[in-house]
């Protein structure tokens, strides 16, 4: 791995521990709409997807504004249970680098989530969704969009990922990825995967997440 002048942070799973809310949620929302769905499946098969992808999934006849309807509800309920990922904070605090945030979730629900659980600051206006690009992770579009935004070089980005979708999106445009596997979320064998996607490193905690960070800053 080179020495890095630049992380990019997953949100959901990796720096707020939303995913297990996220799923609940969206899964109680599809059962209402009488799909037969539990949150297992979801965790398993929807995991760092987008809301709006996964409604389509089911409902391919809805117009844009009746997926808009289910999604801002979902997120909304999602957003009021919002909570750090323990340690996150003090991590952050240590880490002398520029920081950004890409994720697949929408501007206004990442922004307001760093915002809620106190961490917005480290990453100033540096966040990047997949609302900006035509593709959602898994494919590479945010994550090339987002480097040619920052001005660094692929070789000296580290992306920091818990997802199976976000992970594929980080390898193929190029990028060293760690797999943190620390959320809520994360069913076993969870890393075994990541680890056979091509990631470089994984962990479970932001204590060991900061180390291998500060030793790549230092190579």
């Amino acid at each position: 791995m080179s020495k890095i002048r630049h992380l990019l942070f997953d949100c959901d799973g990796v720096l707020v521990d939303t995913e297990y809310v996220a799923a609940v949620k969206m899964t109680r929302a599809l059962q209402n709409l009488d799909v037969d769905i539990s949150v297992d499946y979801y965790l398993k098969n929807f995991s760092g997807t987008t809301f709006s992808s996964i409604v389509r999934h089911y409902f391919s006849d809805l117009s844009e504004e009746e997926v808009f309807k289910i999604v801002d509800g979902v997120e909304d309920q999602v957003a009021a249970e919002t909570k750090l990922i323990e340690g996150v904070d003090k991590m952050l605090d240590k880490l002398y680098i520029d920081k950004s945030v890409v994720s697949n979730s929408s501007l206004k629900t990442v922004k307001n989530a760093l915002k809620v659980v106190g961490i917005a600051d480290y990453f100033s206006a540096k966040v990047y969704s997949s609302e900006l690009v035509a593709h959602p992770k898994p494919a590479p579009d945010i994550y090339l969009y987002a480097c040619k935004s920052i001005g660094v070089e692929p070789s000296e980005i580290l992306v920091i990922e818990d997802s199976i979708s976000g992970a594929k999106a980080a390898l193929a445009a190029g990028l060293q990825v760690i797999g943190f596997v620390g959320g809520s979320h994360i069913l076993p064998g969870h890393d075994q995967k990541l680890l056979a996607l091509g990631v470089d490193a994984i962990t479970n905690n932001t204590q060991e997440l900061q180390s291998i960070i500060q030793t790549l800053i230092k190579e």
